[in-house]
């Protein structure tokens, strides 16, 4: 069974889903973790339910859900998964950051895998669905438990 715990970080008060199960592995959805402060509540959540990183995943590149990217990507030793889509998004963001004020943007690792329509990210002893949901982002996808018929959806109803 798929525990979800949800942070709220940045100004853009963008949702970080952290999914675990019994093994307490867990994958680490849209880190938006920008201030020291949100990155180690980050830490503290993970280390105080005695979690293991093993997926790093974003559901789309907007701005407010990767500006934790570099920080979980380097903190944990994660590769980067995400749409083939969404790379321009992604490769645009260090142009822009600074109007949003965030001057300290740390550019975001390459992705290593692409998730595609039909792929499945397994994770201790469960299993997500990857569904391709283009739209808000060319490369959006989300992420199907179907199990317990739920969702991780990023920003595809917006």
């Amino acid at each position: 069974m798929i525990k979800v715990h949800k942070l709220t970080f940045n100004p853009f008060q963008e949702n970080t889903y952290i999914l675990s199960d019994e093994t307490n592995q867990a994958v680490i959805i849209d880190p938006g973790c920008y201030e020291r402060h949100e990155q180690q509540y980050l830490i503290e959540y993970l280390e105080k339910n005695q979690l293991k990183p093993v997926k790093l995943l974003n559901t789309h590149c907007h701005i407010d859900h990767v500006l934790g990217n570099y920080f979980v990507s380097k903190q944990f030793n994660l590769d980067l998964e995400m749409h083939k889509d969404d790379l321009p998004t992604l490769h645009a963001i260090p142009n822009y950051a600074h109007v949003y004020g965030f001057e300290a943007y740390q550019i975001s690792p390459e992705p290593v895998n692409y998730l595609k329509e039909g792929d499945q990210i397994q994770f201790g002893n469960s299993v997500l669905d990857v569904i391709f949901t283009p739209g808000h982002a060319p490369g959006h996808v989300v992420f199907y438990f179907v199990e317990n018929k739920f969702v991780i959806n990023g920003d595809v109803l917006f």
